[in-house]
């Protein structure tokens, strides 16, 4: 059996062998095809016992070389990547071609999906950068945001003085009211005048201490409500700064997602 017969009875296994989608052609010296094992996903305009279509089987024979070329997408519905190399007999001499087209179905498609999760991944990386930056903005200003309610709150506090002097001097003058209208009333008729002035300064006194109760009541429940907001930056800063750092991550995990998707393109150019 000449090795150009061995090709020919081998042509099937080697379409069979090959991870793509492939056909096979084996061409005498003169170019002439002697044998075609059609592909799965593609047809080919090939006759036996016609010339080979295309240049690459009349380079290999002419150069005695392996010959590669690309196949457009235009002529057969698909991509393909033609090898063609000759065949020598034990004598040297070249008893025709064995040629290969082998689809490239499979690289566009992991091209595409590497192109379509790069594309992906950095529209997600500028978002999540962005939200990260806007995180840490948030959290900044909650942070300034507690630390003027903590201030709030200590000003209210400093009133806690105020208002028991406010108390203190109400309650001394509704006493001297008190007395003064116990001496204008032993006064008699003269002590009268005196009497309407002690009793004013009484109503007076009543009046601020109940004045001063309301206002404590008023700032104490001003300070309930803003120890409750205190809180609530205080949680929400915390998750703010949970976020900035799941952000981060995600940031990373873009850029090990962005890696793969040009180690899968890196793949299909090697294909």
């Amino acid at each position: 059996m000449t090795n150009l017969e061995a090709v020919v009875a081998a042509a099937k296994f080697y379409r069979d062998l090959n991870a793509f989608d492939c056909s096979v052609l084996v061409a005498n010296a003169d170019g002439i095809i002697i044998h075609y094992v059609e592909a799965e996903t593609f047809r080919a305009n090939v006759t036996i016992g016609e010339p080979a279509p295309g240049t690459s089987v009349k380079n290999c024979i002419a150069t005695r070389k392996v010959v590669k070329t690309l196949i457009p997408h235009n002529l057969y519905g698909v991509k393909l990547r033609s090898i063609v190399r000759p065949v020598f007999e034990e004598d040297g001499t070249l008893s025709g071609v064995v040629g290969m087209a082998i689809s490239l179905m499979t690289e566009e498609a992991l091209h595409n999906a590497a192109h379509t999760i790069a594309a992906t991944t950095e529209e997600m990386t500028a978002t999540t950068e962005e939200l990260a930056a806007s995180a840490t903005r948030l959290a900044h200003d909650l942070s300034k945001v507690k630390a003027g309610s903590e201030r709030v709150i200590a000003e209210i506090n400093k009133t806690d003085e105020i208002l028991r002097f406010v108390s203190d001097v109400a309650s001394n003058s509704n006493l001297l009211g008190l007395n003064a209208a116990i001496e204008a009333a032993r006064a008699g008729e003269q002590g009268r005048g005196f009497a309407v002035v002690a009793d004013e300064i009484r109503k007076m006194a009543v009046n601020s201490a109940q004045s001063v109760n309301d206002i404590k009541k008023i700032l104490q429940n001003i300070q309930t409500e803003v120890i409750g907001v205190v809180a609530t930056i205080v949680s929400t800063a915390q998750l703010s700064d949970h976020q900035a750092i799941a952000t981060e991550q995600i940031g990373k995990t873009m850029l090990e997602l962005t890696a793969t998707a040009n180690e899968v393109e890196r793949i299909a150019d090697s294909v």
